[in-house]
């Protein structure tokens, strides 16, 4: 009977100790909360002094700031906030990936042949004939190559 409650008296120490050590945690965060704001009107007030932009500020501090965001990028505890910039950054990167593919794409891709009219050409040094529907064949920009555009729209027949 006695063990029981000396047992019991240990667990309200362990709680009581547990207690103490959160009532300090939250303190040690108040006082981080304080210092925050604290920061925030410091920093309100300093851009007014110097007449600045808040943002002058962190673009000053851009290469900390970039530092501490990239160790925070595969730490599995890091804040939300980091998360969603993460995902932020991929959807645009994944944008700007698929314009520059797409921009690639049709610089890369053939320059459009020379226009002709449809309907039949004749060379005058071959005396080859070659007719042009819808594209032109190849052995009429052969002929475009070797000849000029101007040249063989002559020998339209």
């Amino acid at each position: 009977m006695f063990q029981d409650f000396d047992q019991i008296e240990q667990e309200i120490a362990q709680h009581q100790a547990k207690i103490e050590q959160l009532q300090e945690q939250m303190a040690q965060a108040e006082r981080k909360k304080a210092g925050v704001i604290a920061f925030d009107k410091a920093l309100v007030n300093l851009a007014a002094e110097y007449q600045m932009e808040e943002e002058e500020f962190f673009v000053a501090r851009a290469e900390a700031i970039v530092n501490w965001l990239v160790g925070q990028l595969d730490d599995e505890e890091a804040p939300d906030f980091v998360q969603t910039l993460k995902a932020r950054v991929a959807r645009s990167l994944k944008r700007t990936g698929e314009t520059q593919r797409r921009s690639r794409r049709s610089a890369s891709a053939k320059p459009s042949e020379p226009k002709l009219e449809v309907g039949h050409y004749r060379n005058p040094y071959t005396g080859g004939t070659v007719e042009k529907k819808k594209r032109n064949p190849k052995q009429l920009n052969q002929w475009i190559e070797e000849h000029g555009l101007e040249t063989v729209k002559e020998w339209k027949i």
